[in-house]
């Protein structure tokens, strides 16, 4: 029987209320020592510095604390956005389209996770010892902490895109009918656009933008072996 737009709207409201009250509620406990929160967030650069960090206004310091506990709300809740997103699209598929939607969903949940932990316990670090060279006896760096979470917050968001990627355009190729073969035929646009992108998205330095710009490549041809899985599996059960 088929429900009426308003009803789904609904749901997604309610859901997205839900998620929200979770964000919340990671929010009242972090709280409870908002200092930790903000020393969690901070910890890559600290350990480099081995010295306190600038706070420039008075208010600074609570927007600071008030970012990093933002940031751990959502660290936090993300398993729970996941399972609202399985639990509203999965009521309108077939039961093979949700075993597939449940290994995507457990894919980007694992490589979300596996990336994030690379992110905090290398690339950050990396980036912040690499920084921190250009200190020097003219120069002395003096890092503020809010300028440090405004970095750590574009890092990470552009870690988010990165992963999502592929699985929006494969829904989005899905909901268009695209067959494997014409996304096949979009290869060469594939290799211009990754070289493009990790020229733009990383710093003036041969090896790294080599690197990013593969990353995006490999994003394409982990989505054209998706999309042929899935017509595979769609011919099969017709």
């Amino acid at each position: 029987m088929d429900m009426p737009f308003f009803a789904h709207f609904n749901e997604l409201k309610l859901r997205g209320l839900f998620f929200s009250l979770s964000v919340f509620l990671c929010l009242c406990v972090s709280f409870l020592d908002p200092m930790c929160a903000l020393f969690i967030i901070i910890k890559p650069l600290w350990i480099h510095t081995q010295g306190p960090l600038l706070f420039t206004h008075p208010l600074e310091g609570i927007h600071a604390s008030l970012g990093a506990q933002g940031i751990l709300g959502f660290l936090f809740s993300w398993p729970l956005l996941i399972y609202h997103f399985w639990s509203f699209m999965s009521s309108s598929l077939f039961l093979y389209e949700k075993k597939i939607l449940s290994f995507i969903l457990f894919v980007l949940t694992s490589l979300f996770t596996l990336g994030f932990y690379v992110f905090y316990t290398g690339l950050l670090p990396f980036f912040c010892k690499f920084l921190l060279t250009y200190s020097s006896w003219f120069a002395v760096l003096e890092p503020r902490v809010l300028d440090y979470l405004f970095f750590f917050l574009r890092f990470f968001l552009l870690l988010l895109f990165f992963l999502l990627i592929p699985f929006l355009v494969f829904f989005i190729c899905v909901q268009w009918g695209k067959e494997p073969r014409s996304i096949e035929g979009l290869r060469s646009w594939a290799i211009v656009f990754s070289a493009l992108l990790g020229g733009l998205l990383s710093p003036p330095e041969i090896s790294t933008q080599v690197l990013i710009g593969f990353g995006f490549y490999l994003w394409f041809e982990v989505l054209v072996l998706g999309l042929w899985v899935y017509w595979i599996n769609t011919e099969n059960n017709k």
